[in-house]
């Protein structure tokens, strides 16, 4: 774990500081260098997934072609609309749905499965402090989301996305026990802040590339609206969009 390598090196830093500056007033300046140093790499590799700090996530693809997933679903509104587009335009994606909405629009669950697309875990509460979560708290939560996946489709999801893209020591220790892959992504289209579909398309093509995971979320009317336009812009560009679970050559549900 790249964070026990970053606490190795603190600790050494701090131990030569005291040898080379301890008889200096230098010395706190230095270990306070140490110490924000320290909580500047921790609080990076906290919030940036694709730095695989605590957690080893699956970022990228190994195959010339994209994945749609989409987050935070199902929704009434928004998912229909999407899975609409998806059909018309012969498309699988993946999504990481939040369980207590799962238990609340199984049919769309239902649909979402039976159209061939992937249903992967995103949580049951998707709590703003799930971070703080101890890990017997955390597992419990990431557990009754597959649950309630399970009882209304009949599959168990191994693909894990954190809520917000957070990860700690934590998530590592029960993923592992629970036998889930962490799966993050190589473009994140920001589509809860794009103020229009122009926006959003501009800021998902202008960076898109083979081998890409693209984070999109299915509550927002906006992607529902920007979808068709994106997959359009995506074929033009001879871009081929693969289901997440053929693009990282992975399994998505247990097979046991």
């Amino acid at each position: 774990m790249k964070h026990n390598l970053v606490i190795a090196f603190c600790i050494t830093a701090a131990a030569l500081s005291f040898v080379i500056f301890g008889e200096t007033d230098y010395l706190w300046f230095v270990l306070g260098g140490i110490a924000l140093l320290f909580i500047s790499v921790v609080a990076y590799g906290s919030s940036q997934i694709q730095a695989n700090y605590f957690v080893k996530s699956i970022n990228k693809g190994r195959v010339k072609a994209i994945a749609l997933t989409f987050d935070d679903g199902p929704d009434p509104e928004s998912t229909p609309r999407i899975l609409e587009t998806l059909r018309e335009n012969n498309v699988k994606a993946t999504f990481f749905v939040i369980g207590r909405k799962a238990v609340e629009y199984p049919d769309l669950l239902r649909q979402i499965v039976e159209e061939g697309h992937t249903i992967a875990n995103h949580s049951y509460s998707h709590h703003y402090l799930i971070g703080l979560f101890s890990s017997k708290k955390l597992r419990s939560d990431i557990q009754r989301c597959n649950e309630a996946i399970r009882d209304i489709t009949g599959q168990v999801p191994v693909f894990f996305r954190p809520p917000f893209g957070v990860t700690n020591p934590r998530y590592a220790g029960v993923l592992k026990d629970l036998k889930m892959e962490s799966i993050g992504w190589s473009l994140r289209s920001m589509d809860t802040r794009a103020k229009n579909k122009y926006q959003l398309i501009q800021k998902i093509i202008s960076k898109l590339k083979p081998r890409d995971i693209v984070l999109l979320h299915d509550h927002l009317p906006l992607t529902a609206d920007t979808l068709p336009d994106i997959i359009g812009h995506c074929r033009e560009m001879g871009i081929k969009i693969e289901p997440l679970p053929r693009l990282i050559g992975k399994e998505p549900y247990e097979t046991n």
